[in-house]
């Protein structure tokens, strides 16, 4: 075999590859329904059992939507907590009132920049869709001076306009090395 028909080989070997790589990706996930018969449980072979396994995907999806949603809530009142005018800021508090916990975050002027790593929030019920969730939270701002290092938790609660911060425990943390 030449050495041109060689590339060629592995050319249609790669592109082979491409194929089902794109198929794969394409396809639908295994056990979730795609077409509303389906996820009524209309085809006779698949029964009771695929009812309730949509139930509960619809109830996961559900809690991570109502999470995720609560995280940007968060992130969000982060974003807009180093304004002059705080007012903004304590709309994304219940009643609008905030609390002490984030003091040593609004004692902050200056400020040019923030990150904000949380971890897994936790439920602070056992509703499948939580109502109240503690984030967990570092936080590094930028100003002037040096880095500053701040890490603690909030705790929100869902209401009818949506995720309010009910509480805050947020202290300065040392530089991490």
């Amino acid at each position: 075999m030449s050495h041109r028909a060689w590339w060629l080989v592995i050319a249609l070997l790669i592109l082979l590859g491409v194929a089902l790589a794109v198929h794969e990706a394409t396809r639908d996930p295994v056990g979730i329904p795609t077409h509303a018969s389906e996820a009524s449980g209309g085809t006779p072979d698949t029964g009771a059992a695929a009812g309730a396994g949509t139930t509960e995907a619809e109830a996961a999806r559900a809690r991570h939507e109502a999470i995720a949603d609560a995280v940007q809530t968060l992130h969000a009142y982060l974003a807009v907590l180093f304004k002059d005018d705080r007012s903004e800021a304590d709309t994304y508090w219940r009643d609008g009132r905030p609390g002490a916990g984030d003091d040593a975050l609004r004692v902050l002027t200056g400020v040019t920049g923030i990150r904000a790593d949380n971890t897994r929030p936790e439920p602070l019920d056992a509703l499948p869709v939580p109502a109240a969730l503690e984030i967990p939270v570092r936080l590094r701002v930028g100003g002037t001076g040096p880095l500053r290092h701040f890490s603690g938790h909030y705790r929100m609660q869902r209401t009818a306009e949506g995720w309010r911060i009910t509480s805050a425990s947020i202290e300065p943390s040392p530089t991490p090395r």
